[in-house]
């Protein structure tokens, strides 16, 4: 296979996530060639590091131009940057092994060797099924059971022990997941989480975003929600880059700090987990995967053990950090596309806890992390760091959100005027 210098990737990205900006930044610094496809507003469209192009408004435009732009760019890997984007390379994948557009084999060949096997789509959003494949390997997870509807659910909370969780699968970032103390928050959480997927929640997506995809639910039943054992601990993740099952390279950490109750890491600790590493290289084997994959677990309080409870079949936030090379994730990849990896700065040995950038500051402007654990701004591009000094919106704006603002703006002008005049304060305002 002949050396290629610049191995092309191609980032789709739905949401406007702070980690995907950082990952491109680092592949572009790795060596690759990077076409990142972004929403209006995302920040990789002001970076000079990466071409960044508009991904579309709606689905049937997004499925358009990753399409368009893979014929183009022939690219080496294509990685999807969240949830969304992992069922547009779903749709596009299912459409190529049955033959359709322009090129469908090297379609359905560059996304296997990007994501993996077909499995990979279905245990990366159906949270409930990779608990079980888990346990039949063999691996420390939860006690997990499906819950069919209200009825089973009060059934099964007769046997439960507080606290529990409810999990609703097609989620992320903790939005799909409650922890419960009793039966009744059970029950409420369980209506909660079946209202994000009804027939009502479709009709207000589709018309909050002005696009007939979210519309496709009502044609299937709804995510399945499990009611899970909660296990009393510290969240932990490891990430690692893959090929067609082999692990590459990889990096364990455990979360000091996290955005909310059941959100993402803010600050990390580095750890040397040996049961962690195994229960990834055997899932990686066992699902086929290929690209970046994050893996969550639990350390139980009273004996470490870590308890897998979900997979993330798309980079997280700590896939571009790298202290060597066996937990240099982008180098890895690089090298498994026959291409010369180009050298990447590294972490000192003596870092152990790291506070990421942006997200800590996010959380918490004076966290004494920020002075005492190692900060990890990019100050090699000042473009990053101003494009996150705020909190930026992760979803882009819909029009409904556009015109509330609109209104709220045009009240309070018209406020200001009226007090200007008057001196007094109407009601409406």
């Amino acid at each position: 296979m002949p050396v290629r210098l610049l191995p092309r990737v191609i980032v789709v990205a739905t949401l406007h996530w702070a980690t995907t900006t950082r990952l491109c930044l680092a592949l572009a610094e790795g060596g690759f060639e990077v076409t990142a496809l972004a929403p209006d507003g995302h920040a990789l469209h002001s970076l000079p590091d990466v071409v960044a192009e508009r991904l579309g408004r709606t689905r049937a435009q997004a499925l358009r131009k990753i399409s368009a732009t893979v014929d183009l760019d022939l690219p080496d890997l294509i990685v999807p940057a969240d949830d969304p984007a992992i069922d547009l390379l779903h749709t596009l994948y299912t459409r190529a092994i049955r033959g359709r557009g322009s090129d469908p084999r090297r379609m359905a060949d560059l996304i296997e060797s990007s994501v993996g096997m077909p499995s990979a789509f279905t245990f990366a959003h159906e949270k409930s099924r990779l608990i079980e494949l888990a346990a039949k390997e063999g691996l420390a997870v939860p006690t997990t059971a499906p819950v069919a509807d209200i009825y089973a659910l009060r059934e099964l909370l007769g046997t439960t022990r507080f606290p529990a969780v409810l999990k609703r699968d097609h989620s992320c970032n903790g939005r799909g997941v409650r922890v419960v103390q009793d039966e009744f928050e059970a029950e409420r959480a369980y209506r909660d989480l079946q209202a994000r997927s009804s027939a009502l929640a479709a009709l207000k997506g589709a018309a909050r975003k002005l696009d007939i995809a979210p519309l496709e639910r009502l044609y299937h039943r709804g995510p399945a929600i499990a009611l899970q054992q909660y296990i009393a601990g510290r969240p932990a993740n490891r990430a690692v880059a893959c090929h067609r099952g082999t692990v590459l390279a990889g990096l364990s950490v455990e979360a000091l700090r996290t955005d909310g109750a059941q959100g993402p890491a803010t600050v990390v600790r580095v750890i040397d987990s040996p049961d962690m590493a195994e229960a990834v290289r055997r899932l990686v084997r066992r699902l086929g995967l290929s690209g970046f994959v994050g893996f969550d677990f639990v350390l139980e309080h009273s004996t470490g053990r870590p308890f897998l409870i979900e997979m993330n079949g798309r980079p997280t936030q700590i896939c571009h950090l790298a202290f060597d090379g066996a937990s240099d994730m982008i180098g890895a990849l690089a090298a498994a596309l026959g291409a010369v990896p180009r050298p990447r700065a590294m972490l000192a040995p003596e870092v152990s806890t790291i506070a990421l950038f942006p997200q800590e500051c996010w959380r918490d402007p004076t966290s004494s992390f920020l002075q005492l654990a190692y900060h990890d701004v990019p100050r090699r591009s000042p473009d990053f760091i101003a494009a996150y000094r705020e909190r930026v919106p992760f979803e882009p704006v819909d029009w409904l959100r556009a015109l509330r603002e609109h209104l709220q703006w045009a009240r309070r002008s018209i406020a200001g005027v009226q007090f200007f005049r008057t001196g007094r304060v109407s009601r409406a305002s």
